[in-house]
């Protein structure tokens, strides 16, 4: 079961998320993890690698957000945007999932 926001936010150092384009979370953590995350899903990090590689990052990642957030639509599915914010405060970069074979997609 996931835990509260509230909860997870109070028990650890968490200071930055990544939302879906409701404004939900979808991961919570530390500044230097949630920033490699999005740019893994923004595909930035994968700038130098085989398309295959971030179409398999991407996969992976809707597979693991499938089972944490069970009935909750994709995320990151294409035409679908995140955002890197303070937990509840400013957007930092915003990504709107475009071709999911290609590093960077639409956004």
């Amino acid at each position: 079961m996931v835990e509260d926001k509230l909860q997870l936010v109070s028990r650890h150092a968490y200071t930055h998320e990544i939302r879906d384009n409701m404004g939900e979370w979808i991961w919570l953590g530390d500044e230097a993890s949630m920033a490699m995350i999005f740019w893994n899903l923004s595909g930035q990090n994968f700038a130098e690698r085989p398309a295959t590689a971030y179409a398999d990052y991407l996969a992976w990642m809707r597979h693991f957000t499938a089972l944490s957030w069970p009935g909750r639509q994709d995320p990151l599915a294409a035409g679908q945007t995140i955002e890197l914010a303070t937990i509840n405060g400013e957007s930092i970069a915003r990504h709107t999932f475009g071709s999911q074979t290609a590093p960077g997609g639409a956004g």
